[in-house]
């Protein structure tokens, strides 16, 4: 009996791959069906499970997506401008698509882990189903299979999924875009397909702003190889550029149009424009490392494991051609990176003669390499969390290469040599990934030997023998063996709280990551909250801070409302101290907190402005409160916890003095 499905279904140009070249293929049929949708059913299971499974642990997740997702569900205005805070100060610093979803579910549901953090643990979810969808168009069903099967099992996926972080949401929309665009190369009205490819680019571009822009080259290249004629290519080319733009770029010139005065700041700008934004702190800022939009930290910095840049770090370690395998990153994402090697030129060869295949092969491939040299290269601030948009394409292009290699092996066994090398040089590599943290998941590294030991024995075997079937079960565990120590840093993202909610990695709890950007700090402590409701004199804004984290646990937790006058970093120029006086002359602020840390610490430490530091709206402001306000001791208010006696400044009455100051 025929063995099941690999390229089921395939719909092509050249129609369903010839059954000489893949021998594996049935004729199609209601068990095929069946058996197609068992298989996106048991992946998309998986994904559900990695990505809930003790979902409770991480609390209220990103505190500041949370803070702001608060401030939207309560006013459609704050929705539509993504403000941090209540009162529509200032907003986030990155696009508001995902924002909106998570806000509409929590202003149903009100705030908690599910109505917060869930929504993101769907979208990658759907994610790994339709990577599922689309490699299974051409490629069939094992090499689909396999696809959502690795970027299910993707550590740094998983710990992203697992968070309120806009990752999820734009990999989601990128991949749906490749499903659009790969229906208008068979579609006999590709324009509606290109349009709806497009739209979904700008959705992405929406959510992450230039990130999602990256990928652009590799939908050129695609256009250009699975369209036949120039005439085609140039035309369906500038109809999905066009549908990009279109569906990119009306909530922005929305904002930008709009006075400052009748909206939010836009928080991370430098001149209050969302086109700032784009280009500045979230576009050449994060590549250039030169500091645009309120600078941070450079990814420069080196660090073995245990360091900022190590395993648990929060940074993505120094630029270069090995980025990807530092200790920083190479744990989360990079334990297939030689099979993805191997499997590209698999994919290449086998599928050179079909044209749409061709294209698919290369809109893969190029989305690999194009956020791999972008991340490699980038000097700006540069997380390791950013990388899990590199493993939709690595995933596509592991199965579709395994998946060829199947039908190679059964023309030519000398492909087994490819094969044989595929696993020894990714395997070699696992092992290096795993001995940098030797007792975390230890007992993976010996099954991962002998696993990979029986498969080339199966494989000999199989050769020597002429039992083709054997060949499948040798294949079989050879990729189970290799996906074995990834899917266990993933698991271990179920079975802990997240170590730190702004800046995910998966794997083992080391390092100086602990301190999650206002997550478990005194910032979100109680008794101060309380003691600001106690004091609630009909303000808009209950605190005065300098950045975002000085106040996001106050708002995510307590629901206390906080202005964050320098935005995230605390670097942004949102307002003069003349405008302060003028809150404080209307009675829309009164207590300025000017103490705390920026990384979310709580309690004493003095510390005042944002992370920059330097002449900054912020630093202003809490320098003018300092002079002209009057501090909150324990002397003063006994029901003031201690922790923040003297960093508590009352400013109601001052707003002359403020002028002055």
């Amino acid at each position: 009996m025929t063995p099941a499905v690999v390229l089921d279904e395939i719909v092509d140009d050249d129609g369903p791959a010839p059954i000489s070249k893949v021998d594996l293929r049935r004729s199609g049929g209601s068990r095929d069906r069946i058996n197609a949708r068992v298989l996106i059913v048991g992946v998309s299971v998986v994904s559900l499970c990695m990505n809930t499974w003790g979902l409770a642990h991480n609390g209220l997740g990103n505190q500041y997506y949370t803070a702001a997702t608060r401030s939207m569900a309560g006013s459609w205005h704050n929705w539509f401008y993504a403000a941090f805070d209540s009162g529509g100060f200032i907003s986030v610093d990155k696009p508001p698509l995902p924002l909106w979803v998570t806000a509409i579910v929590v202003r149903i549901f009100g705030v908690s882990t599910w109505s917060v953090i869930l929504p993101s643990a769907l979208a990658g979810v759907a994610a790994v189903a339709m990577l599922w969808i689309v490699v299974r168009r051409h490629f069939g069903v094992v090499a689909a299979t396999i696809s959502a099967l690795v970027l299910a099992l993707s550590p740094i996926n998983v710990a992203v999924n697992r968070l309120n972080l806009p990752e999820p949401w734009m990999l989601l929309l990128l991949i749906s875009a490749v499903w659009g665009l790969q229906r208008s190369f068979t579609s006999d009205r590709p324009l509606r397909w290109l349009v709806l490819s497009g739209a979904f680019i700008g959705l992405a571009f929406n959510t992450k702003m230039l990130a999602a822009y990256i990928v652009l080259p590799a939908f050129a290249a695609a256009v250009l190889l699975g369209v036949t004629t120039w005439r085609r290519r140039i035309g369906h080319g500038a109809m999905l550029a066009a549908s990009v733009a279109v569906f990119s770029f009306p909530w922005i010139l929305i904002v930008d149009a709009i006075p400052a005065a009748s909206r939010p700041y836009v928080g991370g700008s430098r001149n209050n424009t969302v086109m700032d934004l784009v280009v500045g702190y979230n576009g050449l800022g994060r590549v250039e490392g030169n500091g645009v939009g309120g600078g941070g930290f450079g990814g420069r910095a080196g660090g073995g494991p245990g360091g900022i840049t190590g395993p648990g770090g929060v940074m993505g370690g120094s630029p270069g051609r090995y980025r990807l395998l530092s200790p920083a990153i190479g744990g989360q994402m990079g334990w297939l990176i030689p099979l993805a090697i191997f499997a590209a030129g698999v994919a290449i060869w086998f599928n050179r003669r079909s044209r749409v295949r061709r294209a698919g092969v290369a809109m893969w491939i190029g989305w690999t390499l194009l956020y791999s040299y972008i991340f490699s290269i980038a000097g700006g601030t540069f997380h390791s969390y950013y990388t899990s948009a590199i493993v939709p394409g690595l995933a596509a292009v592991i199965g579709i290469g395994v998946a060829s290699m199947v039908p190679l092996v059964r023309a030519d066994t000398r492909w087994l040599l490819v094969a044989a090398a595929a696993l020894i040089a990714t395997a070699d590599l696992q092992l290096t990934l795993s001995d940098r943290q030797p007792a975390f998941y230890g007992w993976t590294r010996p099954v991962l030997v002998i696993a990979s030991a029986v498969a080339v024995a199966v494989g000999v075997a199989a050769v020597v023998q002429h039992r083709q079937r054997q060949l499948l079960v040798a294949g079989g565990i050879a990729l189970a063996a290799l996906l074995v120590a990834p899917a266990a840093w993933a698991v271990s993202e179920t079975n802990n709280a997240v170590l730190n909610a702004t800046l995910p990695q998966a794997g083992p709890r080391t390092g100086v990551a602990g301190g999650s950007f206002g997550s478990k700090s005194s910032n979100g402590d109680q008794a101060l909250a309380q003691w600001l409701l106690d004091h609630h004199t009909d303000e808009t804004w209950d605190l005065v801070v300098a950045n975002a984290q000085d106040g996001s646990g106050l708002t995510a937790d307590q629901g206390v409302t906080v202005m964050a006058i320098g935005g995230f970093m605390g670097t942004d120029n949102s307002l003069t101290v003349a405008r302060f006086a003028g809150f404080v002359a209307g009675g829309q602020v009164r207590y300025v907190q000017t103490g705390g840390f920026g990384f979310g610490g709580g309690g004493g430490g003095g510390r005042s402005g944002g992370f920059g530091g330097g002449n900054t709206a912020a630093n202003s402001v809490i320098a003018a409160a300092r002079a002209a306000c009057t501090p909150v001791t324990a002397a003063s208010d006994p029901t003031l916890p201690s922790a923040y006696s003297g960093q508590i400044y009352d400013c109601a009455g001052r707003a002359a003095a403020l002028r002055t100051a």
